[in-house]
């Protein structure tokens, strides 16, 4: 059995998300069509004397180094389900932005999860989801990563035929809010949900060529409202890129989607607008 383990938690964006209605559980009801990026982070973990984490890379500030942390927390969570008195010293290079709507955090603990099997093989597949449902809502997407369509909150995941590669530029603000995400779903409480039939009928009719106007995220109807300066970013943007960016699962980060070979372009023309590009792709299909 090796001492150390080494995985890739990649990011993903949000190709289609819905809202479907509140649950009585205090969820939400989400149908929604999800895209790995090439863009991760990356996880190191180490047999030790006790579990904790470790963090570097470019977006380690304000990533949680206890047990807040999802990956310490998926790791915990399986070395109690496996019934071992496994610790692990965990390691995160921190390439994906946090807080940005891009599951860097739910991927790191998907990733630690996988990675732990490997020295509690009595944990089985079903037992990784139970444990990744028991801490997030995306989780159970990154266990399988590829283009995929989630319901429920999340939890059940179908893996759909994979997107061909395109490119990803990323824009990444210089700011965001505190309990971001329930505030975002508590804002479309106001306004009508949606029905399912964007994601039905992007599962229906596998996709060859996709771009920005193709996505539709629900959290859209409420950004500038929780956002109040995106605006002038969004515009800024597609003034200086002259086609639509669109905004990454729950926010503030945006993107742009569309052919390869076209993310340089729009990369370099988005120099100068008040946010961070990262040019990237979707992963290539499996």
């Amino acid at each position: 059995m090796p001492d150390l383990l080494r995985g890739r938690a990649p990011a993903k964006v949000n190709l289609v998300l819905e809202v479907l209605g509140k649950r009585s559980d205090g969820y939400h009801e989400i149908d929604t069509v999800l895209q790995e990026l090439e863009l991760a982070d990356e996880v190191t973990v180490e047999l030790a004397a006790a579990t904790c984490v470790e963090v570097s890379g470019a977006y380690a500030a304000g990533t949680p180094i206890d047990e807040r942390n999802l990956a310490v927390r998926a790791f915990m969570r399986a070395a109690e389900k496996a019934n071992l008195g496994r610790s692990a010293l965990i390691r995160l290079q921190k390439n994906i932005p946090p807080a940005g709507g891009l599951g860097g955090g739910a991927s790191d603990a998907a990733t630690v999860l996988k990675l732990a099997r490997e020295w509690m093989p009595g944990l089985s597949a079903d037992d990784l989801l139970d444990i990744a449902n028991s801490i997030g809502s995306d989780e159970a997407y990154f266990l399988t990563g590829g283009t995929a369509r989630a319901t429920g909150r999340g939890e059940s995941v179908t893996a759909l035929p994979p997107l061909p590669t395109h490119d990803v530029v990323l824009f990444i603000p210089p700011e965001s809010i505190e309990q971001k995400t329930p505030r975002m779903f508590a804002a479309l409480g106001r306004t009508p949900f949606d029905s399912g039939a964007v994601a039905r009928h992007f599962a229906s009719e596998p996709k060859v060529d996709f771009g920005s106007s193709d996505v539709f995220n629900a959290f859209e109807r409420v950004a500038f409202e929780l956002f109040p300066w995106l605006a002038a970013l969004w515009e800024d943007l597609e003034t200086r890129i002259g086609e639509p960016v669109r905004l990454a699962g729950a926010g503030p980060t945006l993107f742009w989607i569309g052919p390869v070979g076209k993310g340089v372009e729009v990369a370099r023309r988005a120099n100068g607008a008040n946010c961070t590009v990262i040019a990237t792709r979707t992963a290539a299909p499996r």
